[in-house]
């Protein structure tokens, strides 16, 4: 087995408040059930939000997992339909878990159908997924290659684990003891954040040159051509501008009796500065 890369906690409504400001550097990580059952608001961890608050405050990252009561793949389905609900907008760097250890879940195949039905939900929308069981389960039930590709968590209250299959989690005791309080006690054998940490899509150069173009094609658009004509000028600038265009005998871009001038504010304010000039020299005007 590889090393230990990190020690975590894992908790639920039944821990009560957790000071986990005052964890903070005596654990790395920590689990947090988000509810229980199919997707329905009375079935939500009553303390999940608030322990979401409460590790993202003080620094720790957090995983999550939902406790399954699914007989059916229709409602495993909506129990992953629970989970997402409640992660919206969340990282729950150290994973999504299917609690999968109920005395009511079927056997055989049905089991398995649920379990593959919830993590490859969950797993569609972006999370890393795994399942959760005691070992017992883990090597009998749940000891299907269907379930391969899916992380595992196993609970084995011993000073060793004796599963002989990859593991990303090993729950080792539930009577860890922190700041007085009691807790389960997890062990992590993979790098959770950078395996679950969201990962920015590849950068297409061509198409991010195009948008860069437009984008700055449309500036230039809307400083070059600000101003339309000179009655849209400002006010500052609008004498100014009349003057020097009938001094100087201008016509504009456009049609002569409406000047046109898609003028930038640059533009407009260099007109304000030939007009001082003019008035400077008037014989600049009389010359042109």
């Amino acid at each position: 087995m590889a090393g230990v890369l990190a020690k975590g906690i894992d908790v639920s409504e039944f821990n009560g408040p957790v000071d986990f400001a005052a964890l903070k550097g005596k654990i790395d990580f920590a689990i947090l059930r988000c509810g229980y059952g199919s997707d329905y608001v009375n079935q939500d961890d009553k303390e999940f939000e608030e322990n979401v608050r409460k590790c993202q405050a003080a620094g720790i990252p957090y995983g999550a997992y939902l406790y399954s009561y699914a007989k059916t793949v229709e409602m495993a389905q909506s129990e992953a339909r629970h989970a997402l609900r409640l992660l919206a907008g969340k990282e729950p760097l150290y994973g999504v878990w299917y609690d999968v250890e109920d005395s009511s879940l079927p056997e055989g195949e049905a089991l398995i159908d649920n379990v593959a039905a919830f993590c490859d939900r969950v797993a569609e929308a972006g999370y890393c997924c795994g399942v959760y069981s005691f070992l017992y389960w883990m090597v009998t039930r749940l000891n299907s290659p269907r379930l391969d590709k899916y992380l595992k968590w196993v609970a084995q209250w011993n000073s060793t684990l004796d599963y002989d299959k990859p593991v990303a989690l090993w729950q080792y005791t539930d009577s860890g003891v922190l700041l007085g309080k009691k807790f389960d006690m997890n062990k992590a054998y993979v790098d959770f954040p950078g395996l679950c940490g969201r990962k920015e899509e590849p950068v297409d150069r061509e198409e991010a040159a195009a948008i860069a173009r437009e984008e700055a094609q449309q500036v230039y658009r809307e400083n070059e051509d600000k101003y339309k004509t000179i009655a849209d000028l400002p006010e500052w600038a609008r004498a100014s501008a009349q003057r020097v265009y009938t001094t100087l005998g201008l016509t504009g871009t456009g049609d002569p009796k409406d000047l046109t001038i898609d003028a930038s504010e640059t533009y407009a304010r260099t007109l304000v500065v030939i007009d001082k000039v003019l008035n400077l020299l008037p014989g600049a005007a009389e010359k042109a």
